[in-house]
């Protein structure tokens, strides 16, 4: 009883640590869609209970503070946001019109670099004999420039871990999602902070700036000890490995001492793992399956004895089609164990395995 409970928090924990990422991709335009809506929602409520304008009905032109330079109106993010756009169509159908995609964002990218060394020529030209002998103390009045933060970095480091977890999976990827999780609501925290002293210095008529920032230890703590312990899990190093060893006697009653709690009694459905046999053997240590390359009977059932010699860890084997959906799945157990599938009737061909829990073990499996 105990074991399937805990093989069913095996799987459900793994759906979060590799998710189905076609099914997630597939549901990406209709997340978009319910955020632009929410966010419709939340404007459209805000401007509801909002008083009214005391500025009448005529509009007012925005005037430029004394020394301060602000570019024209441009078209060039609307250009960057449609090459954006066709480069994710290429992502999705590939060929020639992920090339024609890139081909886009890179030419409205440059676009936009033209223009933006235009302009920075321009004000260099105008401005520079007209700077200040020395650098003033503030920002010129009634314009607000937020202090620095620390945001952008961490947010890079968290965005690192994550990237890290995309390429090894398994635990790392976790501790990639949580890191940048952390960076991004911190970072929305000041934002919204910053937000507050603007929307309160419409009111009062003094613009206060929030004090300035610490160094965030405490985060960067939290930010390695989630990589490091990631890096621990995935790499099978955590949980530490018990020195005990499964043991059955042939009679099927278990050895005095020294019994991991996967041994099972005599008759059971999973022998020990000095015993099983099957029409196939894989071996799994080291987070790694150590038999990359096996064979099988084609066209026929066939059972694969599959020994998961990494103690505490759990493994299983899932046998894949060329698109990557399962043609067999294993049960996932923790180890020192072994299991005998029996795995249904399959075409000949090459065949990829790979463990549910760490997708970086992989092999190939030939039925003939």
């Amino acid at each position: 009883m105990l074991e399937q409970i805990w093989n069913w928090f095996l799987e459900q924990t793994a759906l979060l640590v590799t998710p189905d990422w076609g099914s997630i991709i597939a549901l990406l335009p209709v997340g978009v869609m319910a955020l632009v809506l929410v966010w419709l929602f939340l404007t459209f409520r805000r401007f509801r209970a909002q008083p009214p304008a005391r500025r009448g009905k005529q509009r007012i032109e925005p005037r430029t503070p004394a020394g301060i330079h602000m570019p024209g109106p441009s078209f060039s993010p609307v250009f960057a946001a449609i090459g954006a756009a066709l480069l994710l169509f290429g992502l999705v159908y590939g060929g020639w019109v992920l090339v024609l995609g890139g081909i886009a964002l890179v030419l409205s990218l440059l676009y936009w670099l033209a223009e933006g060394l235009r302009t920075y020529d321009r004000d260099t030209g105008s401005t520079a004999l007209a700077l200040p002998a020395t650098v003033h103390d503030g920002p010129p009045p009634g314009v607000h420039m937020p202090g620095p933060s620390f945001r952008p970095f961490v947010g890079a480091v968290g965005m690192m871990i994550l990237m890290f977890g995309l390429v090894y999976g398994g635990w790392l990827l976790l501790a990639g999602v949580l890191s940048l999780v952390f960076t991004l609501v911190g970072w929305l925290v000041d934002a919204v902070g910053e937000y507050g002293q603007v929307a309160r210095a419409d009111t009062t008529g003094h613009l206060e700036n929030l004090p300035a920032p610490r160094t965030p230890s405490l985060l960067l703590s939290v930010l390695a000890v989630l990589f490091v312990g990631g890096v621990l899990l995935q790499t099978g190093i955590l949980p530490p490995k018990s020195g005990s060893v499964s043991a059955v006697t042939p009679g099927g009653s278990a050895a005095p001492s020294g019994v991991s709690s996967s041994a099972k009694p005599a008759g059971s459905s999973t022998p020990a793992a000095s015993a099983a046999t099957g029409d196939v053997s894989i071996t799994a240590q080291g987070v790694a399956f150590l038999d990359t390359a096996v064979s099988g009977p084609a066209g026929k059932p066939f059972t694969i004895a599959f020994s998961n010699q990494d103690a505490g860890t759990a493994h299983d084997v899932d046998i894949k089609d060329a698109s990557g959906g399962d043609l067999f799945k294993g049960e996932i157990f923790p180890g020192v164990a072994t299991k005998v599938y029996a795995v249904p009737a399959i075409p000949a061909g090459t065949y990829t395995f790979v463990c549910f829990v760490h997708p970086n073990m992989t092999g190939s499996i030939t039925l003939k």
